[in-house]
């Protein structure tokens, strides 16, 4: 396992966005009592804005909506939905920004504050034409949380929204990049971003001229920024410790064996292919991190194993399946070296754990 995995809490995230989540769903005839107790949500949670939760309950959340509402594109609904609040104390700093690029500073220092998985990337590409350099900011998050797909769908919808209102007028989008395959239509998608949309990319983000980061924003106030920021990095200084924000290229990569592990088994080529690199220079740029591919590929598949064992609507062969296990003796033998239980017992005791929480 990558160093120092094991050993930290969970990831949390502020619990504004979970109730915005039961309110989609109770909009669209969901039960909102079910959704808060399945979810453990509560009154008092709502009441305090800045209040956690484990990260588990927005996967608990997002299948429920799956499963309930299969006619609802549900990440571009939450995008549309969601208000400031979701980004809290760190959301009120970026929004008296000077301009994009300072925003982006701040996003990119502040960001735990709203969710501990959350990593921010930027990367730069020549576009030709009219636009010369574009840059592209991006999100990713755990494997587990890649995998499923839509929550970057959400987070990047949200996240362009929110820059849009800072800044007080759409801001120049030459296209949205996500880097796995389309679950919904495209015409959603570019109606909410206002530019075309391709699925299947090399990385998920979305992509601006380079001049479009001197934007500025039309809440600019240096003098509340400088309190805000205050009370954001003392909220920030509370927070467990967590695991150390994994390095860009990590971020990448255990993005792109996520998106691999089904179609490849995650070849080491085409994971490299992904993220514009050589095989040669990817396994070097790992032993300058102090870890290995197949290192990287089994902590992906590890967590990937957990959270897809948890949606129990899905048989343990298809899990080994999505894990790019060619058959399922090899998938419970490394189940088994990661947890000391089989797939089938470690779901029989996930079960019950949950039907404790919900007593």
């Amino acid at each position: 396992m990558i160093r120092g995995m094991d050993d930290a809490p969970p990831d949390t995230a502020l619990a504004a966005g979970a109730f915005a989540f039961v309110e989609l769903g109770a909009a669209h005839g969901l039960s909102r009592e079910r959704l808060m107790a399945v979810a453990g949500l509560t009154d008092a949670l709502r009441a305090d804005p800045d209040a956690r939760v484990s990260t588990m309950t927005f996967v608990i959340l997002w299948r429920e909506l799956m499963a309930g509402l299969p006619g609802v594109v549900i990440p571009v609904e939450l995008a549309r939905a969601l208000g400031a609040e979701v980004f809290g104390a760190a959301g009120q700093v970026v929004l008296r920004a000077d301009d994009l690029e300072h925003a982006v500073r701040l996003s990119e220092r502040l960001t735990r504050l709203g969710d501990t998985g959350v990593v921010m990337t930027r990367e730069e590409r020549e576009a030709g034409g009219e636009h010369g350099a574009l840059v592209g900011l991006g999100i990713s998050h755990r494997p587990e949380v890649v995998a499923m797909r839509f929550p970057i769908e959400l987070m990047i919808g949200f996240s362009y929204r929110f820059l849009c209102h800072a800044a007080g007028a759409p801001l120049p989008l030459v296209e949205v990049t996500f880097a796995h395959a389309a679950g919904y239509p495209v015409a959603p998608y570019e109606e909410l971003f206002g530019a075309p949309v391709r699925f299947d990319a090399p990385s998920s983000a979305i992509w601006l001229p380079h001049a479009a980061l001197r934007t500025p924003f039309a809440g600019r106030d240096p003098l509340a920024r400088r309190y805000l920021e205050a009370h954001a990095e003392q909220l920030l200084a509370a927070l467990p410790a967590g695991r150390p924000p994994a390095p860009p290229l990590l971020a990448q990569l255990r993005e792109a064996i996520a998106l691999e592990l089904a179609p490849s088994g995650a070849e080491l080529a085409r994971v490299a292919r992904r993220v514009a690199l050589s095989t040669r220079t990817l396994q070097r740029r790992l032993e300058e991190q102090g870890t290995g591919y197949q290192e990287l590929v089994d902590d992906v598949r590890a967590a990937m194993a957990r959270s897809l064992l948890g949606d129990r609507s899905r048989s343990i062969v298809d899990v080994a399946f999505e894990l790019g296990y060619a058959d399922l003796r090899s998938f419970y033998r490394a189940f088994r070296r990661w947890t000391g239980a089989t797939p089938a017992e470690w779901r029989t005791r996930d079960v019950a754990a949950g039907a404790e929480r919900g007593a």
